[in-house]
């Protein structure tokens, strides 16, 4: 089964997509979405719902997660991230995904074994545990993969 996993944000949005097979995980893919700051907000958005949706496709993935919105101190960011967040998801929808959440704190303890890791340290864990030479760039692709990481290990949880 192919699961993707989503770090979203405005203008960078990172994906990863892993395979998985009983225990184990392997790497298929990773990257980001870039949009323009100097485009409108909507057609941003758009282009991030659109690009999510195709690379779910593309990828056959069969599970979809995305990490959870971080609120910070700065209303404008956190509007934005929930703008990017909803996007995303929507895009995870129009692939025919359902679609689950984590919180980073979640992901972190996850992959990393500490909720407060460093990003340097999440993305040396991801390329440890997918079996890769190099940790995954940029940050938000490897954010990416221990979201795909987490959606993998919460389902082996028992419930």
């Amino acid at each position: 089964m192919r699961i993707i996993g989503i770090d979203p944000g405005l203008g960078v949005t990172g994906y990863g997509v892993i395979e998985v097979d009983g225990g184990r995980a392997t790497h298929v893919c990773h990257g980001v979405i870039r949009t323009r700051a100097s485009d409108p907000r909507a057609a941003r958005l758009v282009a991030l719902r659109e690009r999510v949706c195709a690379i779910a496709r593309e990828t056959g993935a069969a599970a979809a997660a995305v990490e959870a919105g971080y609120v910070g101190e700065n209303a404008r960011s956190a509007l934005a991230l929930g703008e990017a967040r909803a996007a995303a998801i929507i895009g995870l929808a129009d692939a025919g995904l359902e679609v689950a959440e984590y919180a980073p704190l979640l992901v972190k303890q996850t992959v990393a074994g500490f909720g407060r890791g460093e990003k340097e340290q999440v993305a040396r864990m991801v390329a440890f545990q997918l079996g890769l030479a190099e940790p995954p760039a940029p940050a938000d692709a490897a954010d990416a993969l221990a979201v795909a990481i987490t959606h993998w290990a919460q389902g082996r949880l028992p419930r």
